[in-house]
């Protein structure tokens, strides 16, 4: 219980946040393209946080970030994306998948874990620190080849009319 009670309110916020918009993508579903963003933006820019505000030597902390942000690339660069859009409108329709949810909650889970863990076994303390790192590279890597095949897809998409 005091875990909990030291956990910062933002986190329980950032939880919610992700279980609903998660819950949003189990079906099929039609959104303006920017609300697209939103989800890849929160998870690249706590990623690039983690990196740099990490103390401690620049040479292993880029090394954790990079093998991170590289494992992720490779994953999501594997994935395909379907899309259907209504460029006049700016609507994006994307396929129903547990996929979000379950990535997004991964990621914030285990960003929460590793620092408990960092916090609370000082013995592990390092090695915590050091694959926090390496999820915050994750996260920017996945996200940002996500964010690349999700442009190619919108690009090759055809135009057709989607309702809101």
């Amino acid at each position: 219980m005091e875990i909990i009670s030291h956990t910062p309110l933002w986190f329980f916020a950032l939880f919610a946040f992700l279980v609903v918009m998660g819950v949003r993508r189990l079906r099929t579903n039609t959104q303006q393209t920017g609300r697209v963003w939103l989800i890849p933006g929160v998870f690249i820019i706590w990623g690039l946080y983690g990196l740099v505000t990490r103390p401690g030597p620049l040479g292993p902390v880029l090394a954790e970030w990079a093998i991170g942000a590289a494992v992720g690339l490779v994953l999501a660069s594997r994935m395909a994306i379907r899309v259907e859009v209504d460029r006049e409108r700016g609507l994006v329709r994307q396929p129903g998948s547990w996929l979000p949810l379950v990535r997004n909650l991964f990621l914030l889970l285990s960003h929460y874990i590793l620092n408990v863990l960092a916090a609370v076994r000082p013995d592990l303390h390092d090695v915590a620190i050091a694959l926090d790192i390496g999820v915050s590279g994750f996260s920017v890597g996945y996200f940002a080849a996500w964010s690349w095949g999700f442009l190619q897809s919108y690009r090759r998409a055809p135009d057709m009319a989607l309702a809101a």
